[in-house]
């Protein structure tokens, strides 16, 4: 299956239940709605596709994309809308060559090459959730035949306090709890790589506690998405004035009379 075909599929994905998270409202706006426009694929994420592709997918990189003069001149103009009627997203020489620096990184890192020696990108997969009933879905990035999963991020800060911040940032723990249910497998490795030289790589795998986390979420969220489906109400946030507090880090218990 593609990945235009898997995406269509309206099981329920590690994205459904980050929308969800967010609020009923953002879920249905997003997978249900039946005036909702198309996504829009930010560059951080056109970036990461063409990554992933360099890296996990090689074969397929010049099929997907292709060099394109600057867009801002007739001749880049024309070559980009050729590029889109061929099916080919238009890049820039810069960033083609950063999705080779990177893939040359990735695979001369000891553990993330190794990790990658074996096993096939892109697979999809399904089941039934035994809790809410609901019908999932997942494609990891790479399954390797010893059942690990990998899956590759880019990043601004591959640091372990680094990522340990995006994982917490873009639910990745939860990501890795719904794969992990899915396949029915043990382990779920990160290959974290930056997206500027040098290019620095990190593999990481979530402790217990983290994992533990993300199983909570995962059932909160499909419960929150069965429930929502049962009474087809998508309420988003509350109706209500709320009172807020200020999160605890925002409070600075260092100033003195002579800050005044």
């Amino acid at each position: 299956m593609n990945n235009a075909d898997y995406h269509a599929d309206p099981a329920v994905s590690a994205s459904h239940l980050h929308a969800i998270s967010k609020s009923p409202a953002h879920y249905y706006a997003r997978y249900l709605a039946p005036n909702r426009p198309p996504s829009i694929q930010t560059s951080a994420m056109l970036f990461g596709s063409l990554v992933h592709t360099a890296v996990l997918e090689p074969d397929e990189l010049s099929k997907r994309y292709g060099v394109c003069p600057p867009r801002n001149t007739k001749v880049g103009k024309e070559a980009a809308a050729q590029m889109k009627a061929d099916g080919i997203e238009a890049i820039t020489q810069t960033d083609w060559d950063a999705a080779a620096a990177i893939s040359e990184a990735v695979y001369d890192h000891p553990i993330a090459g190794d990790l990658l020696s074996q096993g096939a990108p892109e697979q999809s997969f399904w089941w039934d959730d035994k809790h809410s009933g609901l019908r999932c879905k997942c494609r990891p990035d790479w399954l390797r035949p010893d059942g690990i999963v990998v899956d590759l991020k880019t990043t601004q800060d591959a640091s372990p306090k680094g990522f340990a911040k995006s994982v917490a940032n873009f639910r990745y723990h939860v990501q890795a709890r719904h794969y992990l249910n899915g396949l029915e497998a043990e382990r779920f490795v990160f290959i974290a790589v930056e997206k500027t030289y040098p290019y620095a790589v990190g593999v990481y795998e979530l402790d217990g506690e983290a994992l533990m986390e993300g199983g909570k979420l995962v059932q909160r969220d499909l419960r929150r998405i069965a429930r929502c489906r049962e009474l087809d109400q998508w309420p988003g946030y509350s109706h209500e004035i709320t009172r807020l507090s200020l999160p605890l880090w925002a409070y600075n218990n260092d100033i003195t009379p002579e800050d005044f």
